[in-house]
């Protein structure tokens, strides 16, 4: 037997104070699962975290060409990620937006630029012009979560400082994570499909094939 869940329509005929107690009632909830956010550099609310990053780098456009590779592990040892009050939608579910305000990770190549430090950037904190990385995640109204896994999508955007000057990628980098509890730490997201970077005269200069992105701890 198919249940629907008739909650789109109640919600539709609710008054706004019937509306503002069950969204009352799902951030309790919520509350219950996550751990407390903190006060950020600019003042929002949301986590301090140190941040692992493996990537995979190959060089040229074209990712099945027989042209170096290498993969790349990078730490940021304090990011900051920007958390959103929740809001309700029209459906029932609990909408959380989430934007990577600050992220500096630092590592070594051993193979494409052997001994040179890599450093990838994102967020807005320290460059105003960069494209901004914004995320969210949707618990429905029938998603018990902190046991269910919620299906969390970011559309990322850096800076990869390089012995070749630094890369951009033009489309967002998609990133997913099935997180279970707010922060996810231990929780890592993963990017999907293939991303081209691009050096400051619009040449492709290599391909980031894969990226694991992972919260490693939270940061006082």
């Amino acid at each position: 037997m198919t249940v629907t869940d008739p909650l789109k329509d109640r919600l539709r005929e609710a008054d706004p104070a019937i509306a503002a107690e069950l969204l009352r009632t799902k951030t309790s909830n919520l509350v219950d699962v996550m751990i407390p956010r903190r006060r950020l550099s600019d003042g929002s609310l949301g986590f301090k975290a140190r941040v692992e990053t493996t990537i995979t780098l190959k060089f040229g456009g074209d990712a099945s060409a027989d042209t170096p590779e290498e993969v790349i592990t990078l730490v940021a040892e304090e990011s900051e990620i920007r958390l959103h009050d929740p809001v309700l939608t029209l459906d029932g579910a609990l909408r959380l937006d989430l934007e990577t305000v600050s992220y500096e990770a630092v590592g070594t190549s051993a193979v494409l630029w052997p001994g040179e430090r890599i450093r990838l950037r994102a967020g807005r904190a320290d460059d105003p012009m960069m494209r901004p990385t914004l995320g969210r995640l949707e618990i429905g109204p029938l998603v018990q979560f902190g046991t269910e896994p919620v299906r969390s999508v970011q559309e990322v955007f850096v800076a990869a400082d390089t012995p070749l000057g630094t890369l951009h990628n033009r489309l967002p980098a998609v990133m997913h994570c099935d997180l279970t509890r707010i922060p996810p730490i231990g929780q890592p997201y993963v990017q999907q499909g293939q991303v081209a970077l691009y050096d400051g005269d619009g040449r492709v200069v290599c391909m980031k094939t894969t990226t694991q992105s992972e919260l490693t701890a939270l940061v006082d």
